[in-house]
């Protein structure tokens, strides 16, 4: 009989046993795929909603500030722009030395404008480049194509009662409503976006900018290098890091994230530690059985073989059990509990955890197994 047979009928006898482990094994396995897969697409999603919050910073001109003091007391304080941002401006951010890791530069002139007695935001926008740094954007209509066309937000097309299609009078300027855009939940839902260009010549500003928003691709971006290159190339303009409220999310995520490494890093050593109590007494319960299989021919590695095998056989099973549940508990963990996107299957993630499950099972089995190989068979059988 080989060792592997014997191996796999010690398991089928000892079947209880055996069932303890695999479930302990697949417990550790399952609770790493699971919060380790839910934490990640947590971690993806945030960040996703983090480049598409919009810009990371706002260039706007630089002021000098004068306090109103009456009996030594400030009441407040004027501001005096010290200069003006153009469209010029805004081709300079975009050839600063990251200029690789912006995903947009968007310049922006506002004004307060009159339609129907009511009193709007009017944004001048380059709808190439506010659209590319929006793309959450949902138009109902069409996207802006003409310099006459325009986009107003959800509650200004129904303060106005326009929808895609009709025209829009701005100063003495007639324009075509081309698109409205879903309600957004934030200031865009109350403007109206029109042409960069057209907007200065409404209001006899050809050129010039309120201020310049600038997206990176990513949240691990050095915005602080990209800050600093802007400011040398505009030197009269103040440059902001934005911190959207988002960062707060993937800190929280981030949280999360280091909670469930721990809980897993304790359940896969409380696994560990219950696989080498139980092979320990495994050993001590089969002194007979090693006895008398030294007695036949068994060499010490043989034994030691043995014992691992049981150990890697015991580990796979767990493992690829472990693996199955965990992805399954991800999926329910994040769609209806979180409200995730649930995680796509990752095979290569779950060979590691398999992996890391048969580690698990077969280094604790090491001690014990070199225990039973180095039993003496005369002491063993003598025990009979």
């Amino acid at each position: 009989m080989h060792f592997r047979d014997i191996a796999f009928s010690s398991l089928r006898r000892r079947r209880g046993r055996t069932i303890f482990l695999i479930i302990s094994l697949s417990l550790g396995v399952g609770t790493m795929v699971a919060v380790t897969s839910v934490s990640n697409t947590m971690r993806v999603n945030v960040e996703s909603k983090l480049r598409e919050f919009g810009a990371n910073m706002v260039i706007m001109p630089k002021t000098l500030e004068m306090p109103i003091v009456y009996g030594g007391v400030g009441i407040a304080a004027l501001q005096a722009p010290v200069g003006e941002l153009t469209e010029e401006d805004a081709t300079l951010v975009a050839s600063i030395q990251r200029k690789d890791a912006l995903r947009g530069v968007s310049p922006k002139l506002i004004h307060a404008v009159q339609v129907g007695g009511k009193e709007f935001m009017l944004v001048g926008v380059r709808f190439r480049d506010e659209l590319k740094m929006k793309p959450w954007w949902k138009i109902q209509g069409d996207k802006p194509s003409l310099s006459r066309d325009v986009l107003l937000g959800a509650i200004t097309a129904r303060q106005l009662n326009k929808q895609a299609g009709d025209t829009l009078i701005l100063g003495e300027k007639e324009f075509r409503v081309a698109g409205v855009l879903e309600e957004q939940l934030s200031a865009d839902d109350g403007a109206i976006f029109t042409d960069l260009r057209e907007t200065g010549l409404l209001f006899n500003q050809p050129g010039r900018v309120s201020f310049i928003e600038v997206s990176t691709w990513c949240s691990a971006c050095p915005v602080e290098t990209i800050v600093e290159q802007i400011s040398a190339k505009l030197p009269n303009a103040k440059v902001f890091a934005v911190k959207q409220l988002v960062e707060a999310e993937l800190s929280q995520v981030r949280l999360v994230t280091n909670f469930a490494i721990a809980l897993t890093a304790i359940i896969l050593i409380a696994g560990s530690l219950i696989m080498l109590l139980t092979m320990m007494a495994s050993v001590r319960e089969r002194t007979q059985e090693v006895g008398i299989l030294r007695a036949i021919g068994f060499r010490q590695r043989q034994i030691m073989k043995l014992f691992l095998l049981e150990g890697i056989v015991i580990s796979l099973i767990g493992g690829c059990i472990g693996a199955i549940v965990g992805s399954i508990a991800a999926t329910i963990l994040s769609g209806p509990l979180v409200g995730l996107e649930a995680p796509s299957f990752d095979l290569r993630f779950s060979g590691m955890a398999i992996f890391l499950a048969i580690m698990m099972g077969t280094l604790p089995v090491i001690y014990p197994a070199r225990k039973a190989s180095l039993l003496d068979p005369t002491t063993a059988l003598r025990a009979m």
